[in-house]
């Protein structure tokens, strides 16, 4: 079991104990161990862009993608801290990308392309994830395509890219992207050390 786990676990004994109505122990885990995951990647990223003087396109992308991560969906890695550790490269290597290209040229092709595969695949993979009913799916569909496509008015070049990477990690790419990762991951840790992570 790993630390966010193990931290998860811990808090979730102790609101059971102390707390008779609290929500079931499968809940509850899930909701902390979430909340700790979503912590540490977002001040970790912070931490790294504030040194590298990036900080303020870390906020953007956080934001940005986070927003269009709630209405969309898309892939999960295995572990919590599997999770944790490829957000923190993600935020980070979006951050100090250095976006020299006009966002009327590029970014405006990234732009459409990132709505043309929301529309296919939004919400995708959170059936069992979210209370949310599946007759409102075809909402998040459109109030996802609308906040990307608002980028259109913004113009800015470094949400184009954190809303291509997540419109990608809806599709089948972005499955068998993050499936690859894993697989590297595995085969650095061997089977021992795979185990103990998660």
């Amino acid at each position: 079991m790993n630390f966010i786990d193990n931290l998860a676990t811990r808090w979730t004994n102790f609101i059971r104990s102390n707390y008779q109505n609290a929500a079931s122990e499968k809940v509850l885990f899930y909701a902390i161990s979430l909340s700790i995951n979503t912590f540490l990647s977002y001040f970790c990223t912070l931490l790294i862009c504030a040194f590298t003087n990036h900080l303020q396109q870390a906020v953007i992308v956080i934001v940005m993608y986070s927003l269009l991560r709630t209405t969309s969906g898309g892939v999960h890695l295995s572990t919590s801290l599997r999770c944790c550790t490829y957000s923190i490269l993600m935020f980070t290597i979006i951050s100090h990308i250095s976006f020299d290209f006009n966002y009327m040229h590029i970014g405006l092709i990234i732009t459409i392309l990132s709505s043309l595969i929301l529309m296919r695949t939004a919400p995708e993979g959170i059936k069992n994830i979210s209370r949310i009913p599946e007759k409102h799916y075809p909402l998040l569909k459109l109030i996802s395509v609308a906040l990307v496509l608002s980028n259109i008015y913004i113009g800015s070049s470094i949400i184009a890219i954190a809303f291509f990477v997540q419109a990608i990690h809806t599709t089948k790419f972005g499955y068998s992207l993050i499936s690859f990762v894993e697989r590297i991951i595995d085969h650095t840790l061997g089977k021992e050390g795979a185990e103990h992570e998660s």
